[in-house]
């Protein structure tokens, strides 16, 4: 990654310790409790996918995971975000914006975050929630979840967890905000470019 000392590495695994993903982003802050990165588009990621590249979600719900499931370089094309991670908490907050205009907060359920230095590890639940300006939160990939514990890529207890937690974060977002942090205003740094994921990242440390 370029100016390492500034970057830190987000790294997925699936159920059976296999790489899922890595993300490389700009450090915003690292605290004991929680470390905040910036991913700008056109930053260069791998992300899950089958062997010829495909993502995962152009199967069948029903197939998704009986395929096999690896890993390949693509650039990141969505907006730009701001990720929230714990290491004590089963999810991360994705801050989005549009034109810079921010839009809603997406919460994503994983394991809480394995630091090792520059690198935290996760794996995906594949049940998110999105919260909007409002406050109205709305549940999403529901069918996948439910998929990926009939066929073994999830635990049945994980599922139950992620959906406990997002029942309570949608009973009082605006207490669940000044827990997490208010970033709707925040402004990166001019320099910020898309980050390169470095060539040896499935060993980083």
């Amino acid at each position: 990654m370029r100016n390492s000392q500034d970057a830190f590495l987000l790294r997925y695994r699936y159920r059976n310790g296999q790489l899922q993903a890595g993300i490389p982003l700009w450090r915003v802050e690292d605290a004991p409790h929680r470390r905040v990165g910036w991913l700008p588009s056109g930053t260069e990621v791998s992300y899950w996918s089958l062997p010829d590249g495909r993502d995962p979600r152009s199967l069948p719900l029903e197939e998704r995971f009986r395929a096999d499931l690896t890993t390949s370089r693509r650039v990141w094309s969505g907006s730009d975000v701001l990720r929230v991670l714990f290491h004590d908490r089963p999810y991360q907050v994705l801050h989005f914006w549009t034109h810079g205009v921010f839009t809603h907060w997406y919460v994503n359920f994983e394991t809480p975050g394995q630091w090792t230095g520059r690198v935290i590890e996760s794996r995906d639940w594949h049940l998110d929630l999105c919260i909007d300006l409002n406050g109205d939160a709305m549940w999403k990939d529901e069918d996948e979840a439910a998929v990926a514990v009939e066929q073994g890529q999830l635990a049945a207890d994980e599922l139950q967890l992620a959906r406990a937690t997002g029942e309570s974060i949608a009973s009082d977002v605006d207490r669940w905000l000044a827990d997490i942090g208010d970033w709707r205003n925040f402004i990166p740094h001019s320099d910020w470019l898309a980050l390169t994921l470095p060539q040896a990242w499935e060993t980083a440390t």
